[in-house]
């Protein structure tokens, strides 16, 4: 039982340094995507297809991990999610455009893998009443990895070859993947995860609840937008040497710090609408002009911090406490609208000539992510 035990608390360790590692990878083509554009001569709707090719197989990682985590567990869906980035980093280092798109969809693959199985396997080995905070603890782990990823770029790029940054995070990998092989022998997956992932549900029946899904579309596509184009963005700003990615995520993370306080004295309705106007307020100065585009980046940060969370506790307080086995839809939408609004700021971009007006997608979204909050707030309150 000992032993047992303490292979608990070391897998306990490599889950939350592997969502450190994921965060610097989820960030990563947003950091690359300069050199990437400048080696295949690409411009920004060419460069917005790159982000389609990490949320598809994002997208297809996620749907597979359902499936193949009821079978196998969480240990193993993680070690193949694992594999898959491993196999596909190296692909950035290639002069042809093809081969990028599929390393890049490759390694999404394993992204969509590795966080619901993460996830859900924090969620079963941990007592009930820790629950909680265990999974904000990791989620604030990869908060700090996508602050790291850009420094870590710079550091170990040159601006022109990606060798050493995908050869220093495919090292790092197989270092996980041993870990998690290691610390897994012996506990095995519990039995429950056949039910946090049971399929058929009644809540997706209520169309209410597909308020939900647009709300997810809109505030993960908003946050995967900036943390994806924000680098490039910043390229253009007047004022050399500062990175918007890496302010918008160090606000991210203090906002997720704050939440965890201000949520014990107010409602999760009031945190949600008042992060909503925020996150609009940091959109617009953002995209109103460049002077004000380091200011609207933290503060959009501090508004899309507490947005995701707070709005899954939300969920699982009305349709029921079940709700969070059954909330696969939701995070479906949020890599849904990761990879239609990253995509559509580069199309904008190119038929206008400007980034700033196709980071301007993200203003409309943040406007509609606020009337969604509004709509819900009515209708579940005239319910209540």
């Amino acid at each position: 039982m000992t032993e047992r035990a303490d292979r608990l608390r070391l897998l306990k360790y490599y889950t939350l340094f592997a969502f450190f590692v994921i965060g610097v990878i989820s960030l990563l083509l947003g950091q690359v995507l300069p050199t990437l554009s400048t080696r295949l001569e690409l411009n920004d709707s060419q460069s917005g297809t790159l982000f389609l090719a990490l949320f598809g197989g994002s997208l297809l990682g996620t749907l597979f991990a359902v499936k193949h985590a009821r079978r196998y567990g969480f240990v193993v869906t993680t070690l193949v999610g694992l594999i898959f980035m491993i196999a596909g980093l190296p692909g950035l280092n290639f002069s042809n455009f093809a081969i990028c798109w599929g390393a890049i969809f490759v390694y999404g693959c394993g992204l969509g893998l590795t966080i619901p199985a993460i996830n859900l396997l924090t969620i079963e080995t941990t007592p009930a009443g820790q629950q909680s905070g265990s999974i904000n603890l990791i989620n604030f782990a990869w908060g700090v990895g996508a602050i790291c990823s850009q420094p870590f770029v710079e550091s170990a790029s040159d601006g022109e070859s990606l060798v050493n940054v995908t050869l220093i995070l495919d090292a790092v990998l197989i270092l996980l993947a041993i870990c998690f092989l290691s610390a897994s022998r012996g506990i095995g997956d519990q039995k429950t995860h056949e039910q946090i992932l049971e399929p058929g549900n009644r809540i997706w029946h209520r169309r209410s609840s597909w308020l939900f899904i647009l709300f997810g579309f809109f505030v993960i596509g908003i946050e995967s937008g900036l943390g994806g184009w924000l680098t490039t963005y910043s390229e253009s700003l007047p004022v050399r040497g500062i990175n918007l990615t890496v302010v918008f995520f160090s606000f991210v993370v203090l906002g997720r710090g704050i939440a965890a306080i201000v949520s014990r004295r107010i409602s999760e309705e009031s945190l949600i609408s008042i992060c909503s106007v925020t996150l609009l307020t940091g959109v617009f100065l953002i995209v109103v002009g460049e002077s004000s585009a380091t200011l609207g980046a933290a503060i959009a940060g501090l508004g899309t911090s507490a947005i995701f969370p707070t709005n899954m506790v939300r969920f699982a307080k009305i349709f029921g406490p079940a709700a969070t086995r059954r909330a696969t839809p939701l995070f479906i939408s949020g890599i849904a609208g990761s990879a239609s609004l990253s995509w559509l700021i580069g199309s904008v971009s190119t038929s206008y000539g400007s980034l700033r007006i196709g980071i301007a997608v993200l203003l409309l979204a943040a406007v509609f992510v606020l009337l969604l909050q509004t709509v819900i707030v009515i209708v579940f309150r005239r319910a209540a």
